[in-house]
């Protein structure tokens, strides 16, 4: 789990940081959990502060909040024991996602003048498309799965580590990885199946 960050904001801070605020509903459908905007408040200085750092970014912090929010308040209605160590698991989901972003956001490096950018980028890791398709259809296979490999996913998709996610699950490494990795096959084998279900229904309607 992430480390006991300290919350209390400098004065500097204090005259920077711009006030708290969170949607409550889109649409009507409620989004946020009341007792993870709670966390998300009482944690808000130390989030933009982190966010600034890692990111250089802290007007982009409340966005990352909201995310990470939502995805909590998701967790907590799931799985309602997140709520015994609620405050521990929106921080990790939270330093755990703006570490992604920094990782992400530094993928490409780039050489020469202005003038010849383009010309000489060098991308240094992972498709950015690859990224962004394998997160979507971890999202996609989430109806598709029994809920312990549920679980899993949805640690995943707030970039939790396997090292944590194991330790969240009193298992190992190995053991998380295997259990995730065959629920996932059976995911996308019932996905692929009702796709091709879905296309013989649609191909012999009048």
């Amino acid at each position: 789990m992430a480390a006991n960050h300290d919350n209390r904001p400098d004065s500097f801070d204090l005259e920077v940081i711009p006030p708290f605020w969170l949607r409550d509903d889109e649409e009507g459908k409620q989004l946020l959990d009341a007792r993870v905007v709670k966390v998300a408040s009482e944690n808000w200085h130390w989030a933009f502060r982190f966010a600034r750092n890692e990111l250089h970014d802290g007007a982009g912090a409340l966005e990352i909040v909201e995310f990470v929010a939502i995805e909590v308040s998701k967790r907590l209605r799931a799985e309602p024991a997140v709520l015994t160590n609620l405050a521990a698991y929106y921080k990790t989901a939270y330093v755990n996602r703006v570490r992604a972003l920094a990782e992400r956001n530094g993928r490409i490096r780039y050489e020469g003048s202005p003038n010849d950018l383009e010309l000489n980028h060098q991308p240094i890791a992972a498709d950015w498309f690859k990224l962004f398709e394998n997160r979507m259809i971890l999202q996609a296979l989430l109806p598709f799965t029994a809920e312990p490999i549920r679980r899993i996913l949805n640690y995943r998709l707030l970039d939790f580590s396997w090292k944590e996610i194991a330790g969240q699950l009193g298992v190992t490494e190995k053991q998380a990885k295997s259990r995730f990795y065959y629920g996932v096959q059976q995911a996308r084998d019932e996905l692929s199946a009702a796709q091709k279900k879905r296309a013989r229904k649609e191909a012999s309607a009048p």
